[in-house]
């Protein structure tokens, strides 16, 4: 595209021509500022105003695994019992007049601290007059953003928590390189295990199952899971893209079967560019494969009591989170700073199981 004319007495607009690679061309009226930030939010083709282009975070998966917990205080403990009633004592049976057994348990506790993750944004004063759509609009975009990065923060902590094999009891993981789920391997007998063995070492059994999205595609491309799960649907054959995450959790005897969809972008410059249109390029990835890229589990997942056995917990602060609105006059901008207190944390390494390096 390239400037030929301008209109007279306006220095803001230009004629173009948009050539389409054709040998063809049409002329347009496009309008442009001496400022660039400000050129940026002035929309002079005949499009809708009131729309933006922006991205939103994808339904993330962390909080249906490691539940939120409200909380009063920033830090505390939780009191933390064992396996004390796994025993059955030989002094229950009480004879007349003699004195009633009594438990004595380990004091043990759980600590408990938030952390604060905050980001404000800022509109300054010209730049809300040039947006050409409405100020509430340029607003919300931009908290939309700081909402979205620091969500993104809280998935890829519970991740990492989750994915990294050595967060779990000893017995409670194992490398999958030679579970052949990509060939001639069995990914629901091979959940059922650790079903089983979640069950043994925490005394319940587990209901949820989660895997990442590389995972995902060598279970429903799994000879032997379409196999399996054609009793399930009318179907003579079962094609891979027929398989959902019901249908497996079904197989495996659980309620729930997450795979972790969720993306971000990660930028090796000194100077990051966070992705902005006309920026530098990123690399996008999938958050739940940051440690690992091809893993599953199970866990016995919390009811939001915070005592009961539960392979982790998000801590998160009973007002979090909190935006503060103030006008910084130095700048001449309006300030929405937005602030989240929480922290995921593992409280019974017993109540998961995992496999890594699946193949």
């Amino acid at each position: 595209m390239d400037e030929f004319a301008r209109p007279e007495g306006n220095k803001f607009q230009g004629y173009y021509r948009n050539r389409d690679g054709f040998g063809g061309c049409r002329i347009e009226l496009r309008e442009f500022a001496t400022d660039s930030a400000l050129a940026l939010l002035r929309i002079a083709d005949p499009v809708q105003t009131d729309l933006v282009q922006g991205y939103s975070l994808p339904e993330t998966i962390g909080d249906n695994l490691m539940t939120p917990k409200k909380m009063a205080k920033e830090s505390g403990r939780f009191p933390a019992f064992g396996k004390e009633s796994f025993f059955i004592p030989g002094d229950l049976k009480r004879a007349v007049g003699a004195p009633v057994s009594r438990l004595a348990t380990q004091n043990g506790y759980v600590l408990m601290g938030l952390s604060e993750f905050a980001e404000g944004v800022g509109i300054e004063n010209r730049e809300r007059n040039e947006w050409a759509g409405s100020p509430d609009l340029l607003i919300t975009s931009k908290l939309n953003t700081v909402v979205a990065r620091i969500a993104r923060y809280r998935e890829l902590s519970q991740a990492i928590l989750l994915t990294t094999y050595a967060n779990y009891a000893t017995g409670n993981y194992a490398t999958g390189a030679s579970l052949k789920w990509a060939t001639t391997g069995d990914p629901i007998h091979d959940i059922r295990q650790l079903v089983l063995q979640v069950r043994k070492t925490a005394g319940q059994s587990p209901k949820d199952g989660w895997c990442t999205p590389t995972t995902w595609e060598l279970i429903i491309n799994n000879a032997t899971v379409k196999q399996t799960l054609k009793g399930l649907v009318n179907f003579g054959s079962l094609e891979a893209e027929m398989i959902t995450p019901k249908m497996f959790a079904a197989a495996c005897q659980l309620n729930n079967w997450y795979v972790g969809y969720a993306t971000y972008s990660t930028d090796s410059a000194s100077i990051i560019t966070d992705g902005a249109v006309n920026g530098g390029a990123v690399t996008d990835g999938y958050i739940w494969e940051a440690v690992n890229s091809s893993c599953a589990g199970v866990i016995i997942k919390g009811t939001g009591g915070g005592i009961e056995p539960a392979f982790g917990y998000t801590w998160e602060r009973q007002n979090s989170p909190i935006v503060e609105s103030y006008y910084e006059n130095r700048t001449k901008s309006q300030i929405w700073d937005y602030e989240h207190f929480f922290t995921a944390a593992i409280t019974l390494n017993t109540a998961g199981a995992m496999y890594y390096s699946i193949a």
